[in-house]
């Protein structure tokens, strides 16, 4: 049977839902700055197509669009900072704007890096609520530098938030660009909306809305359902879409957000680069005002023009991304201030883990070497303490043992080390392991280990040893 097709920018489609009483949480806006980097490129490139928008003509160098164009002519010759290096870092930011509580807080801020020898694109999440030193503010939550910046010198707050965000990261940040919600709504309404095709069904009964005034947090809801099918999403439904992370079944994991974020992120681009919009003067002018009204960046416009033009061929399903959490296997914990806030800090006390992936993201032999391969060992026998013995064995021979347990069958004759991760281990750790338990790495995975719903391997493990009756002397 055919998917349906609805017409978000038409009223009687619309999707009306019930707004269920439930605590109020905070959502993650990744998709929305990711949306802007390449609309914002994809329209300066129409610049030397139309000759229209004068307004963000002049909110880039203020000078005229026939300024502009020439200075596109002749930017064949002029370098982008980072160049020399071969990774440009653009920092993206995001912001409430307007009315919103804190307009200057950014709710996510992304390091969009490009490495030009590789044409390799790497994007990496600051949380809001990391701990890091602000000069001239102490320690404070990353996700008020950009207002700092703005109390110092307005319309420039992404200036120290690029600072910051450099020192915290120990690698040059040379630009950054800066969108509000209003903005992205509004773009996605300029061109007339996106049509996308919806592989699952969306049903999210905690999606936030402004609360009236006299409101309870448990009224700030709405049930957000959306079913399969194809759709022509309106700006604020497409909003819905990107933020969405309390889905019900698959769509509420990670990975099925960041899949519809890149859907409207492939979309947006796509529909701002078509024939129909770079040919339609009146569109143009109406994107490039909405863009002088909402974007605020450092870069000029060839610059931007320059970056589309060395990153326009890049396999979105290649993009590195990486997100510094809190989760087991991240480098951050959380904790309370003295003055009772809650706030992200590393785990080892400083930046160096942070900074490594930074610096070699796009090196997985480098972070690999840096990172221990983590080790579960199992007893196979029906000896008692022979896990924990050979556990206490390998600790002492620097190995990190993250867990210890009875195999699902006590009847292993050999010892069997399992390498579950397959990523570039310059240390051999797999290996390594086996010659010290005089037994070779398996070269397959047993079917326990492998199905979807086993829990009897933690899934921070790198390294599964099944521990059989030739160590019964250990």
């Amino acid at each position: 049977m055919d998917k349906p097709e609805v017409d978000f920018l038409d009223e009687k489609n619309k999707i009306v839902t019930p707004q269920p009483k439930r605590k109020a949480i905070k959502l993650s806006k990744l998709a929305i700055y990711l949306v802007a980097v390449f609309l914002v490129i994809g329209i300066i490139y129409s610049i030397g197509i139309i000759s229209s928008g004068e307004n963000l003509a002049q909110k880039f160098g203020n000078v005229g669009i026939i300024g502009q164009i020439g200075k596109l002519i002749s930017s064949d010759n002029k370098a982008l900072q980072g160049e020399d290096q071969d990774r440009i870092n653009v920092l993206l930011l995001g912001i409430g704007g307007g009315d919103h509580d804190g307009p200057y807080l950014t709710d996510t801020m992304i390091v969009l890096s490009l490495k030009l020898s590789t044409k390799q694109v790497s994007l990496i999440s600051l949380p809001r609520d990391l701990l890091v030193p602000i000069p001239g503010y102490g320690w404070r939550k990353i996700n008020s530098t950009d207002a700092f910046g703005e109390a110092q010198n307005p319309e420039h707050g992404g200036e120290l938030a690029m600072q910051v965000v450099s020192q915290v990261l120990n690698i040059p940040i040379q630009y950054y660009l800066r969108i509000d919600f209003a903005g992205f709504v509004k773009i996605i309404n300029d061109l007339g909306g996106l049509t996308l095709n919806v592989d699952n069904t969306l049903d999210d009964s905690l999606y936030p809305i402004p609360g009236k005034e006299t409101a309870t947090t448990t009224e700030r809801y709405e049930h957000l359902y959306i079913p399969a099918g194809q759709y022509t999403f309106d700006g604020a439904t497409a909003l819905k879409y990107v933020r969405s992370r309390q889905a019900k079944g698959i769509e509420g994991s990670d990975f099925a957000r960041s899949q519809r974020q890149q859907k409207i992120l492939l979309a947006v681009k796509d529909k701002a680069l078509k024939l129909s919009t770079l040919a339609n003067p009146y569109k143009v002018s109406q994107l490039m005002d909405t863009l002088s009204q909402h974007l605020s960046t450092n870069m000029q416009v060839w610059e931007l023009l320059k970056l589309y033009q060395m990153g326009k061929n890049i396999n979105h399903d290649e993009i590195i991304n990486r997100v510094f959490d809190d989760s087991p296997d991240g480098p951050l914990k959380s904790t309370i201030t003295s003055e009772g806030a809650w706030v992200l800090e590393t785990k080892i006390g400083d930046f160096s883990e942070l900074q490594n992936i930074a610096q070699n993201i796009f090196d997985p032999m480098a972070l690999a070497s840096a990172k221990p391969r983590k080790i579960e060992v199992q007893n196979g026998t029906k000896i008692e303490g022979l896990a924990s013995r050979t556990t206490r064995y390998l600790q002492s021979l620097g190995y990190q043992v993250i867990t210890s347990r009875n195999a699902p069958t006590q009847d292993y004759q050999k010892t069997v080390v399992y390498n579950l991760n397959q990523d570039p281990d310059p240390k051999d750790t797999a290996k390594n392991v086996g010659l010290l338990l005089n037994s070779e790495v398996s070269p397959s995975l047993p079917s326990w280990v492998t199905a979807t719903s086993s829990q009897l391997v933690s899934p921070n493990a790198d390294i599964l040893i099944i521990l059989g009756q030739d160590r019964k002397e250990l």
